[in-house]
């Protein structure tokens, strides 16, 4: 008999999750979104789909390799352009601890007008630091595109005066009190103490008493159909703060832990449903290792890895999804997976899915980069000659060569 009523437990936990999962159809068939895809990257979206809610992605590479730029690209840039299309409610925190908020905006600019007026801007340039400045014509293009700029950028909110992990917490906090509702409920606990009560029979015995606090429970907003995403640029420059428990300062190692996993994990994506895309440094040992020998075996012991996390390699239980950026140029390879490197030397940019919830790890997707203007597109196979020919002649263009006739 009571083997049945298990059963029966079991099978009444299977229907009600297929119940969810049948909800789940009709709201996507009536137009729900469940994650911001990947739309100008189709195959990166045949692993990742997008940037999904209630989760943490990680973002790493060597110092100089481009962390940032795709940290823009995939988790800043795209979910805008979809926003303003679809006219999502879309709100992005990006906590740069690197740059300023100037920088961004720059970089933003150079990437959309460059994307859609045609134009590569030098950042530099831009800001003052060449020679020359920046001609007026192109100051002119840049001036049109303003208030599309600004209509993608009011749902932006860069935050470059916040280096700690509780500061971010409770800035991202202020904004989910002003936006949504906090729930409690209560919940008994039972535990051991000492009875200090003079008059009790058991007075200076341990005794079992059951105790009611309030715990959180979960987050309602005000509109269930926002997406939030928090962007933290990048982990290692967190400013360490004091354990409220031992009242000493923490290490780098424990700083990032208590915002990527005390906080981001427990809290923002959890019980909030935000997305979180955390940006990590490689290892410096990693990036210099056996770099100038040859062959697979070495190529591969320099691209990106979860052991080579910098200063906590334990926060990569704390992601679904981990993507790792490799520029096999910098260590010399003249040649990778097919590619000529010789051709596209630092424009060339390989994807490899470290961590992955969705599917299987350890895929690559392979990239044309154009870090002036912060631009991404995939590129063919690389068996595909006639597909790659135009995209060597853009690195060509990128790298300034002038073409032999």
């Amino acid at each position: 008999m009571e083997e049945d009523e298990i059963k029966e437990v079991d099978i009444g936990q299977v229907e009600e999750r297929i119940q969810q999962l049948r909800d789940i159809k009709s709201a996507k068939d009536a137009g729900k979104l469940y994650c911001i895809p990947f739309q100008s990257y189709p195959k990166l979206a045949t692993s990742v789909p997008g940037i999904v809610p209630g989760m943490i992605t990680m973002i790493t590479a060597g110092s100089g390799v481009g962390k940032t730029q795709v940290a823009k690209a995939f988790a800043v840039r795209e979910p805008l352009e979809y926003a303003v299309a679809n006219n999502l409610d879309l709100k992005i925190f990006y906590f740069a601890l690197e740059e300023s908020k100037q920088e961004f905006i720059d970089s933003m600019i150079c990437n959309y007008v460059s994307q859609k007026g045609g134009i590569r801007i030098d950042i530099l340039a831009l800001q003052g630091y060449r020679e020359k400045s920046v001609d007026s014509k192109t100051m002119l293009v840049i001036e049109t595109y303003i208030e599309e700029i600004e209509e993608l950028l009011e749902r932006v909110e860069v935050i470059d005066s916040v280096y700690n992990p509780t500061g971010i917490y409770k800035y991202c906090r202020d904004y989910a009190d002003r936006n949504g509702e906090h729930v409690f409920e209560d919940r008994e606990f039972i535990k051991n103490k000492m009875d200090k009560d003079p008059d009790s029979k058991t007075f200076g015995k341990k005794i079992t008493v059951t105790e009611t606090t309030q715990v959180y429970s979960h987050y309602i907003p005000k509109n269930p159909n926002q997406m939030t995403i928090v962007v933290v640029d990048h982990m290692s420059l967190l400013t360490p703060e004091k354990d409220k428990d031992t009242g000493y300062k923490m290490t780098q190692h424990q700083t990032m832990a208590h915002w990527s996993t005390n906080y981001a994990l427990k809290q923002v994506t959890k019980h909030w449903n935000w997305s979180v895309v955390n940006i990590i440094q490689q290892e410096q040992s990693g990036e210099r290792e056996q770099f100038t020998m040859k062959g697979d075996s070495i190529q591969k012991k320099t691209e990106p890895s979860l052991a080579n996390f910098a200063n906590n390699k334990e926060i990569q239980r704390d992601a679904k999804v981990v993507l790792g950026v490799y520029a096999p140029d910098r260590y010399g390879f003249e040649e990778y997976h097919g590619y000529d490197i010789r051709k596209m030397r630092d424009t060339f940019r390989a994807i490899k899915v470290l961590k992955n919830r969705f599917g299987p790890p350890n895929k690559y997707h392979h990239m044309l980069f154009d870090g002036a203007t912060n631009r991404f597109v995939e590129l063919p196979k690389a068996n595909e000659s006639h597909l790659m020919a135009p995209f060597y002649n853009t690195s060509d263009k990128l790298l300034g060569r002038n073409k032999k006739h």
